[in-house]
């Protein structure tokens, strides 16, 4: 199957070239915005856990970053948006989720009472990547969170603190070698 040719201006918008992007509804902004370091920082996690996810094909990673997405669309879009209420937002049934598999990976698993050096297996190391990754999305969170009054992000910054100790855990499980 050919795939979709696309036009160069749809790709290229040269939208950004003044230094201003826009949200999801369309309002622009200066590209070094808190949001867009919050946006960029979660495109970054995003395509960090996608490194691990080719190598260790574990479904959750994949739900992981459709929530990553998702925490992305939210911050995005301004509350008196009309895009925001078309948005699906992180739900505590969504951590719990996420407690449930730290705490099933962690009966799988040891872990020792030191401080850890990444780098015993190139997937661990990764995998602690993404998780340096996930603390920093978390502190941008707050930042949203304290600083602009993006309460609706508190179950989003919840899940990125969780996720972050759900892949040290993977990293130890890697290291280990142990079959999922």
């Amino acid at each position: 199957m050919k795939a979709k040719e696309i036009e160069f201006d749809m790709v290229t918008t040269r939208g950004g070239d003044r230094g201003e992007s826009s949200l999801y509804n369309g309002e622009r902004r200066r590209k070094d915005d808190v949001i867009f370091e919050a946006l960029g920082d979660l495109d970054e996690l995003n395509s960090a856990l996608g490194v691990v996810r080719a190598q260790v094909r574990l479904p959750q990673l994949l739900d992981i970053q459709k929530h990553l997405l998702v925490i992305g669309a939210v911050a995005a879009a301004p509350r008196t948006s009309r895009e925001y209420e078309s948005i699906p937002h992180l739900q505590r049934q969504d951590v719990e989720k996420l407690e449930k598999e730290e705490k099933a990976l962690l009966g799988k698993t040891e872990i020792l009472g030191s401080f850890v050096c990444p780098g015993e297996t190139v997937v661990s190391a990764q995998t602690d990547v993404a998780r340096t990754l996930a603390r920093r999305c978390e502190r941008r969170l707050v930042t949203l969170i304290r600083d602009y009054g993006r309460s609706e992000l508190i179950e989003s910054q919840r899940y990125l603190n969780r996720l972050s100790d759900y892949l040290f855990i993977l990293a130890r499980f890697m290291e280990q070698r142990q079959p999922l």
